[in-house]
């Protein structure tokens, strides 16, 4: 099995990284606009049987999840491609500014046997702890947790046909930027582990 395995920083994949793992590694960078650009350039001339994206993600309180929590993305939405207005947020759907459907629902058969948690995922560009916005995309998406490039791998791996996983660990809550309070090393450190364990059995 081919496998691509993307991730916005070295950082978040660095404990797997010195297994030194024989398939193709993309650092993006942070950001819808770096993972877009990275990952359909890579996948043009080159073929996977499978994407894999790994990094770290806020959980919305009332997810229930935890900090370290490892997490699997069933679907995904660029959740803060909109308006924000009145304390409420619409989407572009909800604007008729795109026919495009608001969820990115991935179907590849590998999520079933996965033994971790499969959640609802937005990606937003940008990261707040002004609670109104915060409870504004809440109440629009219901999500259980936002990253800056999850909707990127589901938008490009869909428009291309390639199979992909996204995997997350819990590092922080939504809306808390004391980094003091949060659980960054034990995240990643339990997202290593897991994408040990999966391509692992995969290969």
């Amino acid at each position: 099995m081919k496998i691509l395995l993307v991730s916005a920083t070295q950082l978040e994949i660095q404990e797997y990284l010195l297994s030194a793992p024989h398939h193709d590694i993309l650092i993006t960078g942070v950001g819808l606009h770096h993972a877009i650009y990275e990952l359909t350039d890579q996948l043009h001339g080159h073929h996977y049987d499978l994407v894999i994206q790994a990094g770290v993600a806020g959980a919305f309180e009332g997810s229930g999840l935890n900090m370290g929590d490892v997490v699997a993305v069933k679907q995904d939405a660029f959740g803060d491609a909109g308006s924000f207005e009145k304390e409420k947020f619409l989407s572009l759907l909800s604007l008729g500014l795109t026919t495009d459907k608001e969820w990115m629902i991935n179907q590849n058969s590998l999520l079933g046997k996965l033994k971790i948690p499969q959640v609802k995922s937005i990606t937003i560009n940008t990261i707040t702890d002004y609670m109104p916005y915060v409870n504004a995309l809440q109440q629009k998406w219901k999500a259980d947790i936002e990253s800056m490039e999850g909707a990127a791998l589901h938008f490009v791996c869909a428009k291309k046909n390639v199979p992909y996983l996204q995997l997350r660990a819990i590092s922080n809550f939504v809306g808390e930027r004391d980094k003091n309070k949060w659980l960054l090393a034990t995240a990643i450190g339990n997202l290593n582990g897991a994408l040990k364990a999966l391509i692992g059995s995969l290969s």
